[in-house]
């Protein structure tokens, strides 16, 4: 017998049919959805190899390097000294840095292998963009970052720079600018002798000894350390201790001492003052006055050690007319330690300002800044009159001596006794000798 369907029963497969030809219908949209992303994905790699696969084609056949920068910000490398070089008159370029064009030149000519730079992921800066930061810096005495912003360079890329091209001037020229003038042989002293008693009438003395203090920021260290640098003029300073032939030239300096250290302990710790001691420094060409021999003579004030070999300025409580005028005479072949220091702080004005600088750093910058003192006298790089600080900027007239003292900052230390024999026989012979000559009207 055959059982009727109810409508329920009907109504239940109808609703089954129904879901499942839309479960078959989904799963087929699906798949066809599946089929359409891998084919655009396929299409997507294989365009992207071809163009992967021509790039590489076109920069072997091209040699070409694809430059990638480290930094956030575009750099200026050259820029302003483009601008400068091409566009500066000879007279505006030595304004602005200090030095003629011919005398740049030859000092980039001795450091320009050490300056110039291998690399491939920027542009360098070229070695005459070094160079003219440095000196810029140097004579300037602007902060870096001023420098910085005006070159179109971070900060601490100028602080870089200047470190690394003053170390190159020390390295490459103090050898062949300043200790060149050193004299080494008899012949070679007789010289130095010569030219300082033609030009400052002082006989038997090759060189005039002093100290200046370079300013700085307060170093770190604690108390200690800001009382071992804080010197008598009550700011924070390191020592420039150098030896000045007749013609303003550093023949010998020593930096790096705090400002609180004496003259005589200054140059008695340094190497030079054991040669001077020594028998075979000084060659054995005195000469006789009134039976004493006189060797080759340096002056210095009444800071440093008496010695036969250098001499300094009566200190007696009472002076009798012979003793201040040989105290005169001295005074003013000492000048040169005066004029060649006016010419060193009135050229390269970041020794004049306080120097923000490590005190390891700042004696670097002051040993090139003597490297490039000397250069330019040599090579007849004048200075300006209103740079020189010797002179009164308003009348142009050569300062007193303590106004020149107190502008540079030189040395004051207290007087050392006199307690060598054989020195004060020395001196007062030349006493007797100046005072002759006053008196026979042959010098002034």
């Amino acid at each position: 017998m055959v059982r009727m369907v109810s409508m329920k029963e009907r109504i239940a497969l109808m609703r089954a049919i129904s879901r499942g030809s839309q479960r078959r219908g989904m799963f087929s949209q699906s798949l066809q959805l599946y089929v359409a992303l891998r084919r655009r994905r396929m299409i997507l790699l294989l365009c992207l190899t071809g163009l992967l696969l021509s790039s590489r084609n076109q920069n072997i056949a091209t040699d070409t390097v694809h430059l990638r920068s480290c930094r956030r910000l575009p750099r200026n490398n050259n820029g302003w000294w483009d601008m400068v070089w091409n566009s500066y008159t000879d007279e505006r370029f030595k304004k602005t840095f200090r030095i003629s064009k011919n005398t740049f030149n030859f000092i980039l000519s001795r450091i320009r292998n050490d300056l110039e730079r291998q690399t491939v992921n920027e542009d360098p800066i070229t070695p005459e963009c070094r160079l003219a930061i440095c000196i810029y810096r140097l004579g300037r005495g602007d902060y870096y970052y001023t420098i910085a912003e005006m070159a179109g360079l971070g900060a601490s890329t100028v602080h870089e720079i200047v470190t690394q091209v003053c170390r190159l001037i020390v390295e490459h020229l103090w050898e062949e600018c300043v200790m060149k003038h050193m004299p080494c042989t008899e012949q070679e002293f007789k010289q130095k002798m010569k030219e300082m008693n033609d030009k400052w009438q002082f006989p038997f003395c090759w060189a005039a000894i002093d100290g200046c203090h370079i300013p700085i920021k307060c170093p770190p260290g604690g108390a200690a350390s800001c009382k071992e640098y804080h010197n008598f003029k009550n700011f924070y300073s390191v020592v420039l201790m150098a030896m000045v032939d007749s013609r303003y030239r550093f023949i010998w300096g020593s930096c790096g001492f705090p400002g609180n250290s004496h003259d005589a302990i200054i140059f008695q710790s340094t190497a030079l003052w054991e040669k001077l001691k020594g028998d075979d420094f000084i060659p054995d060409i005195g000469h006789k006055v009134a039976d004493i021999t006189i060797r080759p003579l340096v002056i210095g004030d009444s800071a440093f050690p008496f010695q036969p070999w250098l001499l300094k300025p009566y200190t007696n409580a009472i002076l009798t007319e012979k003793q201040r005028y040989f105290n005169y005479r001295l005074s003013r072949a000492r000048m040169v330690t005066e004029g060649a220091y006016g010419q060193l702080k009135g050229r390269w004005r970041v020794l004049l300002r306080k120097n923000e600088s490590e005190p390891f750093q700042v004696k670097t910058t002051t040993l090139a800044c003597m490297v490039l003192h000397n250069i330019c006298i040599e090579k007849g790089d004048t200075i300006c009159s209103k740079l020189d600080l010797t002179r009164d900027p308003r009348s142009n007239e050569r300062r007193d001596c303590q106004a020149i003292r107190d502008a540079l900052e030189m040395t004051a230390c207290s007087k050392v006794p006199d307690s060598n024999a054989q020195a004060t026989q020395i001196r007062n012979t030349l006493a007797d000798m100046f005072w002759r000559e006053r008196e026979s009207f042959e010098v002034n």
